[in-house]
């Protein structure tokens, strides 16, 4: 038995150690230094999104990206707060800017942006959600790495790290996920991306039919369009490195909010058709169901002290050189006290939140 954690163990570290490896790759990497100027639409998918969606209105208006080249489509996915009257009265405030809000024709996030995407007048479809903040040249980094090879851009999202614990700790687990989507790219192997800064051009989601096919999936809009692109074109995306593209989002207010958010992210792994997304999730889940067995093998002497100590030490180092190249790039701190609380809660939170996702039906936004 020990032998079969020493080789999980040591599995682990070197998947670790690939994953920094491919970051530092995909964070050196040259970006396209494309100059002409494409056109844009970007799609905003609202749904009661009245607190936030002023702000990001304001970072799209603030954009040192030519005015002319630039569309802007609010999605009404059928709100049921002020967002419509929002919106209306932040175009009426800056009505030289093109902008516009519609109705979703359908219910769900991915019908939001197929609505937006039929509309849509821009070569290149850009989409964030309504709780992002975004700097001034962001629109400008997207283009820059659109060359004639590109067909799909993905880019960083970090979340803000307020005064609490929970919001310290939410930003560090969240930016091992953008950093390992960056670094499995860099090795040309899409794994995941994050909708909230993503980019592609129309006439490639029109090549291979936006999200049909995953449709009735509630997360997945990003994802799985990624593989259909990646299938088509497989060195058509890319990671977009520059820092001048990091999006911010807020964190989960609630415990409870946080846990119905993942259990629906993590939904999305049995509907990979890809193999290799597969395996590495059916993987990492095992690894960690092994980590929270480990102190009862230790307690019943299946396992030694030593061994088992000298495993977690392996891996808590290893992690944390990773996440710690990954949080100073994104400009996060890298919080002691929440990197050691994950190193005792994340295996469970893992292990929970896979189970969970197989037969908990979670709310979101008002929906199930």
């Amino acid at each position: 038995m020990t032998f079969v954690f020493i080789t999980v163990f040591v599995s682990y570290a070197l998947l670790v150690a690939a994953l920094h490896a491919g970051w530092m790759k995909a964070i050196k990497s040259k970006i396209g230094s494309e100059n002409r100027d494409k056109f844009v639409t970007v799609i905003v998918p609202v749904r009661n999104e009245e607190g936030d969606i002023g702000f990001l209105l304001d970072d799209l208006f603030s954009q040192d990206y030519p005015r002319n080249k630039v569309e802007i489509i609010v999605v009404n996915d059928h709100s049921e707060d002020k967002t419509g009257i929002i919106v209306e009265g932040k175009i009426k405030e800056l009505s030289f800017f093109n902008c516009k809000i519609i109705e979703a024709t359908g219910h769900g996030k991915k019908s939001a942006i197929a609505t937006g995407v039929q509309q849509a007048i821009g070569e290149l479809i850009v989409t964030i959600d309504a709780d992002c903040r975004t700097g001034v040249s962001w629109l400008h980094s997207i283009n820059a790495c659109f060359d004639n090879t590109t067909k799909m851009l993905f880019g960083p999202v970090k979340i803000e790290q307020r005064g609490s614990l929970f919001s310290k700790m939410q930003s560090i687990e969240f930016a091992s996920l953008i950093g390992s989507g960056a670094a499995t790219m860099a090795f040309g192997i899409p794994t995941m991306c994050n909708g909230a800064n993503l980019a592609f051009r129309k006439e490639v989601f029109h090549e291979v039919r936006g999200y049909e096919g995953n449709t009735q999936i509630a997360s997945g809009d990003d994802e799985f369009l990624m593989r259909k692109i990646a299938k088509k074109y497989p060195k058509g995306i890319r990671f977009n490195n520059s820092q001048a593209s990091i999006v911010t989002t807020k964190p989960q207010q609630t415990l409870s909010h946080f846990i119905s958010q993942r259990i629906r992210w993590a939904g999305k792994w049995k509907h990979h058709g890809d193999f290799k997304s597969k395996f590495l999730a059916v993987y990492i889940f095992t690894f960690h169901g092994m980590v929270l067995s480990a102190p009862i093998l230790f307690l019943t002497q299946y396992m030694s002290g030593y061994v088992l100590l000298s495993l977690l030490i392996l891996k808590s180092t290893l992690e944390f050189i990773f996440l710690r190249s990954v949080t100073s790039w994104l400009n996060i701190r890298c919080h002691w006290p929440s990197f050691i609380l994950l190193q005792v809660l994340y295996s469970l939170y893992v292990v929970l939140t896979g189970f969970s996702s197989l037969f908990v039906q979670t709310d979101w936004k008002g929906r199930k």
